[in-house]
């Protein structure tokens, strides 16, 4: 399986609907970590003509990351704008990665968007952490080896500042702690609106990735061939890839978060080696 969806989808997925048409709010939001194969899970849904994902994709919405004086119908205010234009009757999406890892967005999350589903696609970490190490050298804002970054994770400022605390470029690992999450999540929402996806068997196994995503989602299937696209928003391949030790050193101490990920969300992870 990819996924480990909620059950009781039709009754769940029919309430939420009639309830959510009143308010021009998402049905389903995806999330995730930044560099996980969330742009590219938005590119397939939006191809999809019973779904309506808030555009911009990048940059993301944020809705649930800035605070609102009004709180839930400042937020419910906001959902509103980028869904002005969403169709009758479409299952509206937002994407915003940073969510996952977030806990004013969860909290908020829990009291402005009681009927909602939570989609997270999570990716091996120490791939991700290079992958986010690549994309904040290639942008101007990391000068240091990926070594000497990770050692250095939590000894440096953002370069963003407080106006903008969800911006950390130099988190690489702090974002690995996939099982506390996932378990502040559920604790917040309940395991049934959540379902968790690996982006590694995404890429490997697209035909039933998608069939599964749509499933979960609640439109009427249609083939990969149909929604197909690249992974979108990818960072090419370094000359100079991670020492295979480190990677090693990383991938044991972060095992214990991914044990209890798998434990806690019934998430496949054989994938990560794990």
């Amino acid at each position: 399986m990819l996924a480990m969806g909620w059950p009781n989808l039709t009754c769940s997925r029919t309430r939420r609907i009639i309830v959510m048409q009143r308010e021009a709010l998402p049905h389903v939001v995806i999330g995730g970590a930044p560099r996980s194969g969330t742009t590219f899970l938005c590119e397939l849904l939006a191809k999809h003509p019973g779904v309506f994902v808030a555009r911009p994709f990048i940059p993301e919405p944020k809705v649930l990351l800035a605070p609102h004086p009004d709180d839930v119908a400042g937020f419910r205010q906001r959902y509103s704008e980028f869904f002005a234009d969403a169709p009758v009757g479409s299952i509206r999406v937002e994407k915003t990665s940073n969510y996952f890892e977030n806990d004013d967005a969860r909290e908020r999350f829990k009291r402005v968007l009681p009927d909602t589903q939570m989609i997270f696609m999570l990716r091996e970490p120490v791939a991700r952490a290079y992958s986010n190490w690549l994309w904040s050298t290639r942008n101007g804002l990391e000068t240091l080896s990926f070594a000497e970054a990770v050692a250095a994770e939590g000894s440096r400022p953002s370069p963003f500042g407080p106006d903008r605390p969800h911006v950390r470029p130099y988190d690489y690992l702090t974002r690995a702690r996939y099982g506390s999450f996932a378990e502040a999540w559920i604790s917040a929402i309940g395991r049934e609106r959540i379902a968790f996806f690996a982006f590694e068997k995404a890429i490997a196994e697209p035909e039933s990735f998608v069939d599964e995503l749509q499933a979960t989602v609640g439109v009427d299937p249609l083939p990969w061939s149909r929604l197909r696209t690249g992974i979108v928003n990818a960072n090419g391949l370094s000359d100079d890839p991670p020492d295979p030790q480190l990677v090693k050193d990383l991938r044991a101490r972060l095992a214990p978060e991914m044990t209890r990920l798998a434990s806690l969300t019934g998430l496949d992870i054989s994938c990560w080696g794990y």
